[in-house]
């Protein structure tokens, strides 16, 4: 009658790790399927932020690149969000503003046109645009790039 009565314990407690491992599992991917949905989600929300910033390049040349992720306002211009980094980043710039062109940048962090026959440029979206960085308004998703090289024109 004992080994009956163990047999019948022994059988229960093996039901019962069964139930426990097999409810553990199953606990288990839930979990893994809902941390999916949330990476998931977060990694579309990241995207969304990402797609809405402007990346903004400063190419030195010499392998110094410096790069900025900005969210522009509505009229922001290739100009304005320089202006804006050169006093959030504390380096200086230059330029002229001729009325019927637009403004002209001379330097950036103390990189003047004309040294080491390099001057500075500015592309967009790996274009260069034919009007004055003030009149370049940049769209969420632009990448702004300032070169300071040799003139290919």
């Amino acid at each position: 009658m004992n080994w009956r009565k163990i047999s019948l314990v022994v059988g229960f407690v093996a039901f019962l790790l069964a139930l426990l491992f097999l409810s553990t599992r199953y606990l288990l991917r839930q979990e893994i399927e809902e941390s999916s949905k949330i990476q998931g989600e977060s990694e579309q929300a990241l995207q969304e932020i990402v797609e809405k910033r402007v990346l903004y390049i400063i190419n030195k040349g010499k392998d110094e690149i410096l790069q900025y992720q900005i969210t522009p306002v509505s009229d922001s211009t290739v100009f304005s969000l320089l202006e804006d980094l050169s006093q959030k980043k504390n380096f200086g710039i230059s330029y002229r503003i001729y009325p019927e062109m637009g403004v002209f940048v001379e330097s950036i962090d103390d990189l003047e046109n004309g040294t080491d026959g390099k001057y500075w440029q500015y592309w967009v979206n790996n274009e260069l645009p034919m009007v004055a960085a003030n009149n370049f308004q940049v769209q969420e998703g632009d990448v702004v790039e300032w070169r300071f090289e040799v003139s290919k024109f």
